[in-house]
């Protein structure tokens, strides 16, 4: 039996899916209070098993691997109690149940992020920018223009991301204009130090083997500053969408 231990990208993409809230209907606190001046930190979050890890644990199926139990698609984000609820009446919460549970929570997410999109400004692009910025360049060829949905084919990205995609897009006008405001009043490089500072972190994730739906949604939350935010996140999705369509972040060529 494997450990109950998921891999750094494993818990990314949960909470960055998931906005760091709790995915019961009902519930949906925030599970991340961030540091202060005095204490460090908090989360109160549960990752939970929809089939359960072990065997004889609530909704097990012993026909799945340890390996498959510890996966993204198996895993939900749930405070502490509904944690206990749903794992202390199993067969009130089965896991067909929980797993539209997980669905409906993705696509409440989805929703509040097309509602503050239309609020973007300058001021919160400013905000996601400069926590990507590196001190290195992209070199002078990064800009290549590919179809959205011709690359979003070669990336084998899903519904879901091709749908953020589509919803950042919209923005795409507006981040245009504050990367050609910044590049013209505050520094020249300041559009390929962004591209660097996007490429470092897809190479890092890239180079493990990862890629699809996952690598986007460690993308986008890497956007965001890490922040659950959602104004913070529909800025953070806006640069990414605007990025992924004029340059070469994502693969480019099959």
């Amino acid at each position: 039996m494997a450990s109950r231990s998921y891999s750094e990208q494993t818990i990314k993409q949960l909470f960055g899916s998931a906005a760091g809230r709790c995915a019961f209907p009902s519930c949906r606190r925030k599970l991340i209070h961030p540091a202060t001046e005095l204490s460090s930190t908090t989360i109160i979050g549960d990752i939970a098993h929809i089939l359960a890890f072990s065997d004889d644990g609530p909704r097990a199926d012993s026909s799945i691997s340890g390996k498959e139990r510890n996966t993204f698609e198996n895993l939900l984000l749930l405070c502490a109690a509904c944690h206990r609820l749903v794992d202390g009446q199993p067969d009130d919460y089965p896991d067909g149940m929980l797993r539209a549970m997980k669905r409906d929570h993705l696509e409440w997410v989805d929703r509040n992020l097309e509602n503050e999109m239309s609020d973007i400004k300058f001021p919160e692009l400013e905000v996601v920018c400069s926590r990507i910025i590196s001190s290195e360049l992209a070199d002078s060829t990064s800009f290549k223009a590919l179809p959205p949905r011709e690359k979003i084919s070669l990336n084998d990205l899903g519904p879901s991301s091709s749908k953020k995609i589509t919803m950042g897009l919209m923005q795409a006008p507006l981040v245009a204009d504050y990367l050609q405001s910044m590049a013209t009043h505050v520094d020249a490089d300041f559009p390929p130090r962004l591209i660097a500072g996007f490429r470092i972190e897809y190479d890092r994730h890239r180079g493990t083997g990862l890629k699809g739906d996952g690598l986007f949604v460690l993308m986008e939350h890497f956007a965001a500053g890490g922040s659950f935010d959602f104004e913070r996140q529909a800025a953070g999705l806006a640069v990414l969408a605007h990025l992924f369509q004029v340059c070469d972040i994502f693969e480019a060529t099959p």
